[in-house]
């Protein structure tokens, strides 16, 4: 079972394993050891062991070894709440749902890389439960999903008595006068929009920790769309000393524009959110807070001065046109835009830079950017950093 100590220490990624893929699984967990990560947290598949069998739980063996090669332990979700609902099904699939639980546990009892076991992913999160509109019905339904946890954690704890048991509670909330005093650990998930909100989950999940004296984890969190940024999560994380799972380690399918840490080349969209992994967080108090001066040495003028030279494509013979030269362009813009992105004056979603270095490769390859709009853009770069340092 794991000890309060060994929980603080958990620093965990909800991951979609490659088995078929070692080269993949390799790589892309590579990006996460680079930041101290030690943990990822999978969904299994009730519907795939039962189209493949033992080849499905051979496959899921070779994921934990290679993830442990990698330097994590792994939490497998037996059940998923949130989308469809194994609570749901019917009563005639619940021999084979107890016999996949039990042929899974076997399988990776013994295995070194195995860290604990959720149970079920957000048990109440699901259209079959918030889709009900019949407060009878409804309550029904939530304690039909109760009702299969208070099975399915026990015939676990029948298969390994050495490993810990846990369910993904959507919130803290959820928690309480359910399945909470059969688990070894409380775990709960957190997309608060305001840190108020946050705060309260929190405590309340503290809380209920001490009321059943098991230790308390945070196994999902991280969401663009949703408010939730990474780094004020894992900065409440350290202050409650929870290990904790972020969702999720890369930017991929049909989540990308919500969630991720790192792309596929390693790079990341976010560095507040690998600093937070590693214990950093930005200074948001306004009484310690220093701004940064891009024109304290001078720079912000002879960037705006550059991008002036580079513009301009007149000479002393009105009959001498010269148009502007791209790479002349490309360095000025350059010039202004490191000054903006270094300083925190312009958005970073899609840094100027970015936008330099696609026209740059565009040039390499043989192509023609647009001349008018790389002008257009370097002037809005000095433009900006003109009024931001008020330079005439």
């Amino acid at each position: 079972m794991l000890k309060p100590d060994e929980c603080r220490r958990i620093r965990g990624v909800n991951y979609a394993p490659c088995p078929s893929d070692e080269a993949r699984m390799r790589r892309e967990l590579s990006y996460g050891r680079r930041v101290g990560l030690n943990a990822i947290r999978v969904w299994l598949s009730f519907r795939a062991w039962e189209r493949l069998g033992e080849d499905y739980l051979n496959e899921l063996k070779k994921a934990v070894r290679i993830a442990y090669d990698c330097g994590y332990r792994m939490m497998p979700i037996l059940f998923n709440g949130n989308g469809e609902n194994s609570a749901s099904l019917p009563d005639d699939l619940r021999p084979a749902m107890m016999r996949y639980v039990r042929e899974t546990a076997d399988a990776l009892k013994d295995e070194p890389g195995l860290l604990m076991w959720d149970a079920m992913n957000e048990p109440l999160c699901s259209g079959w439960i918030d889709g009900c509109h019949d407060p009878d019905e409804k309550k029904a339904r939530v304690e039909r999903v109760w009702a299969f946890l208070r099975e399915v954690i026990p015939t676990i704890r029948e298969c390994d008595g050495e490993h810990s048991v846990t369910v993904g509670y959507t919130t803290a909330w959820e928690a309480e006068d359910t399945v909470c005093s059969l688990c070894d650990v409380l775990s709960f998930h957190d997309y608060s929009a305001t840190r108020s909100r946050m705060n309260a989950n929190f405590a309340l999940a503290a809380e209920y920790g001490r009321k059943y004296g098991i230790p308390v984890i945070q196994t999902e969190t991280g969401c663009l769309a949703r408010a939730n940024p990474y780094d004020m999560v894992l900065e409440a994380c350290e202050k409650y000393e929870m290990g904790w799972f972020v969702f999720e380690l890369m930017i991929h399918g049909r989540c990308d524009s919500e969630h991720g840490v790192f792309y596929p080349d390693g790079s990341v969209r976010d560095p507040a959110t690998v600093s937070a992994m590693m214990g950093c967080y930005r200074c948001r108090d306004l009484d310690t807070m220093i701004l940064p001066v891009p024109n304290r040495e001078g720079h912000a003028a002879k960037a705006v001065e550059a991008i002036r030279k580079a513009l301009t494509e007149y000479t002393e013979d009105a009959f001498d046109y010269r148009p502007s030269d791209l790479e002349t362009l490309y360095e000025a813009a350059e010039y202004a835009a490191n000054l903006l992105e270094c300083c925190d004056m312009t958005p970073m979603a899609c840094p100027p830079t970015a936008q330099i270095n696609a026209w740059r490769k565009a040039t390499a390859a043989g192509g023609k950017p647009p001349l008018r709009e790389v002008r257009a853009f370097a002037y809005d770069l000095a433009k900006k950093l003109q009024e931001i340092c008020q330079i005439l």
